[in-house]
């Protein structure tokens, strides 16, 4: 008669290789959240418009350390708009503004890509207005003049001037502001033309963009 054959001893499970690899995964998923966030920063901000209103918009940028804002979003409930609308461009935004039942909107290029898309505007900057289903561009001059003169939102990301809360209130605004494009470390919402039209003379000369060729 064959011996009765004892049964084998199932294998541990292997609660340790299990372990490790949640660690590996879970590492790996903090180090693309973190690289995610530092590409494309967003934040909620209080704005406050010409005529009064305080609404809140969202923010969301193309950041590159070393080189800054390559597009951005921001997302606009206004009932001129009828509802939410999604503002994207190759600018760092300045402004949104209801003047007269029309929503403009501006802002200014980063470096050489964007005045090179945007055809090395005259002013620097370039304006929008909602023509019903899209921002389309107008000449910079044809904004109303009252909204021309400042930013009423962050063009720079908070974290530049050490704001760090993912929402923006008009108090924080009102109290720190970001620099102005001029390099002169100066930090100011107003909006000086001559000033920005010296600054966007001064790189189109870089590349020789006669004034015939540029955008308004």
């Amino acid at each position: 008669m064959n011996p009765t054959k004892k049964p084998r001893n199932p294998k541990p499970f292997p609660w340790l290789l299990v372990a490790i690899g949640l660690l590996v995964l879970g590492a790996a998923a903090a180090v693309g959240w973190n690289w995610y966030q530092k590409r494309y920063p967003s934040w909620y901000e209080e704005v406050r418009l010409s005529d009064g209103r305080v609404i809140t918009i969202h923010q969301k940028r193309e950041h590159y350390e070393n080189y800054g804002t390559a597009q951005s979003w921001v997302t606009i409930d206004l009932p001129e708009l009828g509802g939410k609308q999604v503002w994207h461009s190759y600018l760092m935004p300045q402004r949104v503004d209801v003047v007269n039942g029309k929503v403009y909107v501006f802002g200014i290029p980063r470096g050489d890509r964007q005045l090179s898309y945007y055809k090395y505007p005259k002013y620097f900057m370039v304006g929008f207005v909602w023509q019903g289903a899209a921002f389309e561009r107008i000449p910079f001059l044809t904004l109303p003049i009252q909204i021309r003169e400042a930013e009423n939102i962050f063009p720079c990301l908070p974290n530049d001037i050490g704001i760090r809360n993912r929402k923006l209130t008009i108090l924080q605004k009102d109290s720190a502001w970001c620099k102005r494009r001029n390099d002169s470390g100066a930090s100011s919402r107003l909006i000086d033309i001559q000033e920005y039209k010296a600054l966007a003379d001064k790189w189109a000369a870089i590349p020789r963009w006669e004034d015939k060729f540029r955008s308004e």
